[in-house]
C-alpha cells in the first residue's frame, strides 16, 4: 500500500469579497501506509480542503501530493478512475441516489469503475455486511436515517477494498451510540491495513480513539501529535 507526502502544498480560494486566502497553505505532511490520521481544527481551518487534495478533487496551486511513487499533482485525465480505486471517500454532504436503491448504489459506483457486475453484486452484499446495513439492501435512501446514510456512504467507499480512506466530519449531527458504532467500523477498517485520514469536530472520539493527531489553523499544520501520545483536549 502506498505511503501519502504532501511537499509545501498550497490550496487558494477566493472569498466572498473576491479576496484570494490560501485554504492550505504549504503543508508537508507524510502519512505512512496503515496510518490513521485524525485532523482537527476549527471550521475554515482546511481539513476539508486537504482531504479533497489527497483525494484528488482539486489540485493544489503549487507543491507536490504522492500517493507511492505517483505525483497526484500531474495525474492523467484517463488515470484518474484508477486512481479513484485507491481513494475511498465519505463527505459531508450525501451522495446517494434517492430514487436508486441502496443495492443499487453501491451496484452502480462499482460499475463506473470498471467492475465486473459479478463481482460487483458480491461486493455491495459484503461492504453493507460489514457496516451492519445488510437488510437495508432493497430500501431508498429517504427511508433511512441520518446515521444509516452515513453508514452506507461508508459501506460506498470501501466496496473496492481501495487501500486510502479519508472521511469528512462523517458523525457529523450524529447521536453518541451511532457515532461510536461509526469509529469502532473505521477502527476495524484500519486495522485491516486500510490507511484512514478523517476531519472530525467530535473531540470525544479523538480522545478515545488514541490515534495521531494533526492540528490545523489558517490551514496550516501547528500540531502533530503521534498515536497515543494525545492528551485530553479541552
Amino acid at each position: 500500500m502506498p505511503q501519502i507526502e504532501l511537499q509545501n502544498v498550497t490550496k487558494y480560494f477566493v472569498n466572498d469579497r473576491k479576496k484570494r486566502f490560501a485554504a492550505v497553505d504549504d503543508i508537508s505532511l507524510t502519512i505512512e501506509e496503515g496510518d490513521f490520521v485524525f485532523l482537527i481544527g476549527s471550521s475554515g481551518a482546511g481539513k476539508t480542503t486537504l482531504l479533497k487534495l489527497i483525494a484528488n478533487q482539486i489540485r493544489s496551486d503549487s507543491g507536490r501530493i504522492w500517493i507511492g511513487d505517483q505525483d497526484v499533482t500531474k495525474l492523467r485525465y484517463w488515470r484518474r478512475t484508477s486512481y479513484r480505486r485507491m481513494v475511498g471517500q465519505v463527505w459531508q454532504e450525501a451522495g446517494l441516489i434517492r430514487k436508486k436503491t441502496i443495492r443499487e448504489n453501491l451496484y452502480i459506483v462499482q460499475r463506473a469503475l470498471g467492475v465486473r457486475s459479478k463481482i460487483a453484486q458480491e461486493n455491495t452484499t459484503k461492504a453493507l455486511a460489514l457496516v451492519g446495513m445488510r437488510a437495508m439492501a432493497e430500501r431508498y435512501p429517504f427511508e433511512l436515517s441520518g446515521g444509516q446514510i452515513k453508514l452506507v456512504e461508508l459501506a460506498r467507499a470501501v466496496i473496492c477494498n481501495p487501500p486510502i480512506l479519508v472521511v469528512d466530519e462523517i458523525t457529523a449531527n450524529l447521536d453518541y451510540d451511532t457515532s461510536w458504532d461509526i469509529m469502532n467500523i473505521l477502527a476495524e477498517i484500519n486495522r485491516c491495513g486500510t490507511t484512514i485520514i478523517m476531519a472530525t469536530h467530535a473531540k470525544q472520539f479523538v480522545n478515545l480513539m488514541r490515534k495521531r493527531v494533526v492540528t490545523l489553523v489558517e490551514g496550516r499544520i501547528v500540531a502533530d501529535i503521534p498515536k497515543g501520545k494525545y492528551g485530553e483536549l479541552k
